[in-house]
């Protein structure tokens, strides 16, 4: 009885849910019609998106068992439809001429909604909660519960329960709507379907159908999460927390109180694709992957930012490998020497990594999984749920603790927190090459093509300028004369480079002068570029301002600077 209060809590508490807050605009504006007295809408919508959600929930979990099926094609299914509704509203008169044309009203009915036995005019609010079925669902705990342990333990009782949660979900909803469109009501511009006011939600819709399709509104759900004021699910934990000695509920508390660590919502983990040249391992599968736990990390070898997580990443490896824990590195390049296997492979060795690690050059899993960040961590667990995410560096005993609890594993850290060395101030990572450079100064101006340079006579603050002879591309800038020099202005403690080179030595200075505050890739002033890779050539003693000079003899290519402090 207690579960089934919970379930129908839960539904009336999900409005507030970081996922479902955005959406709320097109459930109000879908409430409005063409005419006041026409009230059915908002329960049409509300009714369509509850059996949406059943459906949903029920395919969802047939998929994951029987087909398999791709979140992206639901995902993209309900943002194309949302899309399609915007551009119904912003574009009225082509709606009102196809309705004509298909003959789904009078020819001479040319407004949306007119004519009271006209069903056509429920297309819309018939559509729209469908479109939101898969976007609300998964958006309580309790929800994620239903469907992860009550639905294959018992079918009718996981259905009774999502039946509850659904109800309280829509007596919400349909407060939201009615009340909403009693107030947009109040002024006669919202009931025309060409004033601007409905066009410009018709631009809501389709910025939302976007976000869904793209997958940034799951990726701003946990920043929303961790932001707002307040905890939706507060509620449900304090309900079950005193429940603790009931065995089916206090399986619930644990598995809410579980979402303080595991941040996102049970989402089916893509399959690997496109992945080649395997180092340490034979070509793997998620789907052969179900049982163990999975970590997808994606990076890249001269990334900074990447590298310093391998430490970590390295030690979950030899912690965790023998209790379930999978590790698949996924190096997807940032520039084109990155794209060689032997260059992979070479960085593999001495980083001393051991996991899996394949090459991602088409960046075919990168886009499976909607990622957009060197490094990022993907969490699977052995149902082959993607249940944690961690994007850059940092929250290592965040990460550690998600990988300990879908391992069921207890223990002390072997990755205790550990501060980015990132300080306020700091120059940011800068790119060279025409298509991301930035804080140029000098003559003539930085364009494709080989040039002579003269260099700034002053520098601002993360400034740089080249003088000398230089080979500009869209990714780097390469050397044609010995005596060319690369200055930069920057705030940091920790300078690195990344070039490629054959056994050339570029000659590093500082100013003003610190001598011995070189980093360990320098020997007497000079850095030597032996392959492509990252190059770490200043180490102050903290963090502070200098201006680093390179002297890069012809045939050296450097593609970036980055920071640490």
């Amino acid at each position: 009885m207690l579960l089934l209060l919970i379930s129908f809590l839960a539904g009336c508490l999900t409005i507030l849910a970081p996922c479902v807050l955005p959406v709320l605009p097109v459930i109000v504006g879908s409430s409005i019609g063409g005419q006041k007295k026409d009230k059915a809408r908002p329960f049409i919508i509300v009714a369509s998106l509850a059996l949406s959600i059943i459906c949903f929930t029920l395919l969802l979990k047939v998929s994951t068992v029987l087909i398999n099926l791709s979140p992206s094609v639901l995902t993209g299914f309900s943002g194309g439809l949302l899309v399609l509704l915007g551009l119904t509203a912003l574009f009225p008169e082509f709606w009102e001429r196809l309705v004509i044309k298909l003959n789904w009203q009078a020819k001479s009915q040319r407004f949306l909604g007119k004519g009271e036995r006209n069903k056509s005019k429920y297309i819309g609010p018939v559509l729209t909660g469908v479109a939101l079925g898969p976007v609300f669902a998964s958006c309580s705990p309790t929800y994620a519960f239903i469907l992860a342990s009550v639905l294959p333990s018992s079918f009718a009782a996981g259905l009774f329960f999502l039946f509850a949660y659904t109800l309280g979900l829509v007596i919400t909803l349909l407060i939201v709507a009615i009340m909403g469109r009693k107030f947009i009501y109040k002024f006669d511009w919202a009931v025309d379907t060409h004033s601007i006011f409905r066009r410009s939600l018709g631009v809501v819709f389709i910025l939302i159908g976007i976000a869904v399709m793209s997958g940034y509104q799951t990726k701003s759900e946990v920043w929303v999460g961790n932001h707002l004021p307040f905890d939706e699910t507060k509620i449900e934990r304090v309900l079950l927390a005193k429940q603790h000695k009931n065995n089916l509920v206090h399986s619930i508390a644990t598995n809410i109180a579980n979402q303080s660590v595991l941040n996102v919502q049970p989402t089916p983990a893509p399959e690997f694709q496109g992945l080649t040249s395997w180092i340490n391992s034979p070509p793997l599968t998620t789907s052969q992957l179900k049982g163990k736990v999975v970590l997808v990390d994606f990076w890249t070898y001269s990334c900074i930012n990447c590298i310093r997580t391998l430490p970590y990443i390295k030690q979950w490896d030899a912690a965790y490998r023998d209790k379930g824990l999978v590790i698949i590195g996924v190096n997807t390049p940032e520039f084109a020497f990155e794209h060689n296997p032997d260059n992979v492979a070479a960085a593999v060795k001495k980083f001393g990594i051991k996991y899996p690690v394949a090459l991602d050059n088409d960046y075919a899993t990168w886009n499976a999984y909607n990622n957009n960040s060197w490094p990022a961590d993907y969490l699977i667990d052995k149902s082959g749920n993607i249940r944690y995410v961690s994007l850059g560096e940092g929250d290592y005993d965040k990460t550690e603790k998600a990988i300990q609890l879908l391992l069921g594993v207890n223990g002390s850290l072997k990755t205790p927190t550990a501060s980015v060395p990132i300080t306020q101030g700091q120059t940011p990572e800068t790119y060279f090459g025409t298509n991301r450079a930035q804080n140029y100064v000098g003559s003539p101006q930085l364009q494709n093509g080989t040039k002579n340079f003269t260099a700034s006579p002053s520098l601002g603050s993360d400034q740089w300028t080249l003088n000398g002879q230089w080979q500009i591309e869209g990714e780097s800038i390469t050397s044609t004369s010995d005596t060319s020099t690369l200055h930069f202005n920057v705030n940091a403690k920790d300078v690195y480079v990344v070039a490629s080179g054959q056994n050339q030595n570029v000659g590093v200075g500082l100013s003003p002068a610190q001598a011995g505050q070189y980093g360990p890739d320098v020997a007497n002033g000079l850095v030597t570029v032996d392959a492509s890779r990252l190059y770490h050539v200043v180490e102050l003693t903290q963090f502070g301002n200098t201006t680093v000079t390179l002297t890069v003899p012809k045939g050296v290519t450097l593609y970036t600077f980055t920071f640490g402090s």
